[in-house]
């Protein structure tokens, strides 16, 4: 016998033995709040983290502001860009695609090569040195490599690899890794997941790159960084004007950096699920938590009514019970706040797969964790508070006697007399549901957001499913892409048509153009494409296969929010190549396409409306499967290809590394639903178990058999779980599609795609849960004592 401390009140003594008493159910309860702080701190956390590591390593490493980009311009025009008002650094380079012949890789390898300036670290983007050294000015041949391509492809310091640039074939020797801020999230070209394998970035000497592509004394590109407060807008419009005559392709601000627009996207839809996800979720759980402790307290109603005619006041009474709430809330308080940090330090690790930082530390931010805490806190005396005050209302008399039963001779004891052949058991649990119908439906409406949680967490996958299939099956249906270094004329169309292997060629045309719609603009490209093509189609989520529009321009579901745009209304189309005409063309349809290009026209149309003969940015192909490595080997021999893709290696690395990081996310979130699915039936079962364990008892004394007396207590638990699967099937069918439409961005619609296998499952974990759950009641049931049952408590 434990001798508790004699300074301790009587209260306390109480206090102590409820919860050790109630240690089960406050492991359940701990296990509810647990997942609702958690997902709070988890998915808020991850937001701000990212947001806090992308801009330190956007400022520490200066990223920039502006980019301009020309055919070519004389290094001396720098100067003229340094003057423009608001410039605060400003630099030059050169850059241009390659193919790269890497030994253990069959495929040509796409890469992107950047210019280094002669003091070595560029003062604008410039590099975190991962391993290795910068290259040495006087060896042409080395280079530094982005450290996950590096890695993708094996490339080993000191590493050659076959290069051909600017159709002069170069090796060259690895002697660095390192990481950029312009490439957080590196994407070749064709590409729209990272496939570091088949994609990398090379930086070398800016001589020697100015020697390949015959630009001595000239740059192609420049950086901009800008002063506090300076006008992003202005300084493009003077940096365009400069850079015109030398074949300007347009200046882009930071916001429209690919890497940047996907990083943001990411955060736009993490900041879209976070404001409705861990928000229900700790919604739910504080619903739920209310609920347990309201019935909890009720249960103590004879114990509320002794303690009152012992002349308790009503608001010690009421402490009494917020502290034993309190206390029973602060294990999962605690848990949520570990578990909570723990995932959102994997979570992290899991980003740093796509999108490359060179610090990501998760931090969830004290503020976070005080408002998790408070809202808990709030919630948990709530529930107890306020049916305390309504039982303490009672007169003590009133209060220890049982509430009255219910009268059954009405029309309820009528229709369950109709239905002879059930028996006494049956009955009863058909009167204990029907008796307390408000919280026979709180506990299937518990039941059924616990469900719903799920569905909607594991119906995520569903949706990526359905995407990679529209992108990899229905959309583009070729074998590989290819994207020429520059514009090329029907030959380049007839030279891929001659490989031996070549069985079908689909040219594609990208024109860059600064699409507006009144004030408002944005820099993108045309896509031309041939009606009728089989390689690579238009495939809208709604209506299926569409062809390129005959008039007018299709556009994709975000430039048409992002412009305000509806079918039939006009779109201003700024050629920035070429002779740069200005076209104004009609929404012909808007596509609501998983990813696509900004906008469509029909390839044969683009000729015209450019004033030149049909030119083609490169080609989608299929190719006989026998003899794919000699496809390989001629592709890498060809000047003409800057960019390749293979589409069935890209759609395996996606598969992968996508299906990984998904599976883990689910883990995550599957997690947190089966926790409160096992608190919430786990709870009101032991709860019932409280409430009846008299009545029970009593029934065993009146000849009961204990498999009968189980199945009086476990019938309800029953009939309330699968009254509430399927509320939580429709709860769970429109949260998941409400969430999926509320993510897309201007870069993704994520298509909504839950599957009935997933609700089926999601079925079966609520039903095995609540299997476990009976099992241990009924244990429990098992071994109470008859004689103590029996006899009045304290």
């Amino acid at each position: 016998m434990v001798t508790l401390p004699a300074w301790l009140g009587s209260l306390d003594h109480k206090l102590l033995r409820d919860i050790w008493r109630l240690r089960t159910q406050a492991l359940a309860i701990a296990l509810v709040i647990a997942a609702g702080v958690g997902m709070v701190v988890m998915s808020v956390g991850m937001i701000r983290s990212l947001e806090a590591s992308r801009d330190a390593y956007y400022d520490r490493y200066r990223f920039a502001d502006v980019i301009g980009s020309a055919k070519r311009f004389p290094a001396n025009l720098v100067d003229d860009i340094r003057n423009i008002p608001g410039v605060s650094i400003v630099e030059g380079r050169l850059t241009a695609g390659a193919t790269l012949d890497i030994p253990g890789i069959a495929e040509p390898i796409t890469a992107r090569v950047h210019s280094l300036p002669p003091s070595g670290m560029p003062k604008v983007n410039a590099l975190v040195l991962r391993s290795g050294r910068m290259p040495d000015p006087t060896r042409p041949e080395e280079v530094i490599a982005s450290e996950k391509f590096s890695e993708g492809a094996r490339i080993a310091l000191g590493d050659s690899v076959e290069a051909v640039l600017y159709g002069k074939k170069q090796r060259l020797r690895v002697v660095g890794t390192a990481l950029s801020p312009e490439y957080i999230y590196a994407l070749g070209p064709g590409q729209i997941f990272p496939d570091n394998r088949r994609f990398g970035v090379l930086w070398m000497g800016e001589e020697h790159l100015a020697a390949a592509l015959n630009s001595t004394n000239a740059y192609n590109e420049t950086l901009i960084r800008l002063e506090r407060g300076a006008q992003t807008g202005k300084v493009i419009d003077r940096l365009d004007i400069l850079l015109e005559p030398y074949g300007g392709t347009g200046a882009i601000p930071r916001s429209e950096q690919l890497s940047e627009r996907f990083l943001s996207n990411e955060l736009q839809q993490l900041q879209s699920m976070t404001a409705i996800l861990p928000p229900i979720f700790l919604g739910v759980a504080a619903f739920l938590i209310n609920i347990v402790l309201t019935r909890l307290v009720e249960s103590e109603r004879e114990i509320i009514g002794l303690l009152t005619a012992f002349g308790y006041r009503n608001r010690k009474i009421v402490w009494h019970y917020v502290k034993l709430a309190l206390i029973l809330s602060l294990p999962g308080l605690l848990l949520g706040l570990f578990v909570g940090t723990w995932m959102g330090r994997g979570l992290a690790g899991l980003y740093q797969q796509f999108f490359v930082f060179p610090f990501l530390t998760y931090r969830a931010g004290a503020d976070i964790i005080l408002a998790a805490c408070l809202i808990t806190v709030g919630v948990v005396i709530l529930g107890a508070a306020q049916t305390v005050n309504r039982i303490g209302r009672l007169t003590a008399a009133e209060a220890m006697r049982p509430p009255v039963p219910p009268n059954y001779s009405g029309g309820f004891a009528r229709l369950l007399a109709r239905f002879k052949r059930l028996d006494e058991p049956t009955r009863i649990i058909l009167r204990g549901i029907i008796r307390r119908p408000l919280r026979s439906m709180l506990g299937s409406l518990g039941v059924g957001a616990a469900l719903g949680l799920y569905i909607t967490s594991a119906g995520s996958t569903d949706n990526v499913g359905v995407m990679i299939d529209l992108l990899f099956n229905q959309a583009n249906r070729s074998d590989m892409n290819i994207v020429f270094a520059e514009p090329r004329d029907e030959r380049a169309i007839f030279e891929l048509q001659r490989i031996p292997g070549v069985l079908r060629v689909e040219p594609v045309r990208y024109v860059p153009a600064r699409l507006s719609s009144g004030p408002r603009s944005r820099s993108e490209s045309l896509t031309g494409m041939r009606p009728g093509g089989d390689l690579n189609r238009l495939i809208d989520m709604d209506d299926g296969i569409l062809s390129p529009p005959v008039r007018g321009v299709m556009i994709s579901y975000g430039l048409a929010n992002e412009l305000d745009l509806q079918p039939g209304d006009p779109i201003h189309v700024q050629v920035t190549d070429g002779k740069r005409p200005g076209l104004t063309l009609p929404v012909a349809r808007i596509l609501r396409s998983p990813v696509a290009s900004p906008a469509y026209v029909d390839f044969d149309l683009i000729g015209p409306l450019l004033q030149e003969t049909p030119l083609s940015s490169g080609a989608f192909i299929s190719v006989d499967p026998a003899q794919t490595e000699a496809v390989y080997r001629r592709l890498k021999d060809m000047p003409v290809v800057a960019g390749f893709s293979q589409r069935k290696a890209a759609l395996r690395g996606i598969e992968e590394s996508i299906g990984e990081t998904m599976g883990i996310v689910q883990v995550f979130n599957t997690a947190f639903s089966a926790l409160i699915v096992f608190g919430v039936v786990y709870n009101n079962a032991r709860i019932n178990l409280a409430e009846r364990s008299r009545d029970l008892v009593s029934l065993r004394v009146l000849g009961y058999r204990r498999s009968e007396v189980s199945y009086i207590l476990l019938g309800e638990l029953a009939l309330l779980v699968i009254a509430g699967l399927p509320l939580g099937v429709m709860f769970g069918y429109y949260l998941s599609k409400n969430l999926t439409e509320s993510i897309g961005g201007d870069l993704f619609i994520i298509p909504f795609g839950l599957s009935a296998g997933t609700v089926a499952f999601a079925i079966l974990v609520v039903l095995v849960t609540a299997a476990i759950s009976a099992f241990f009641v009924r244990s429990r049931l098992d071994r109470l004592n008859l004689v103590n049952v029996l006899k009045t408590r304290e």
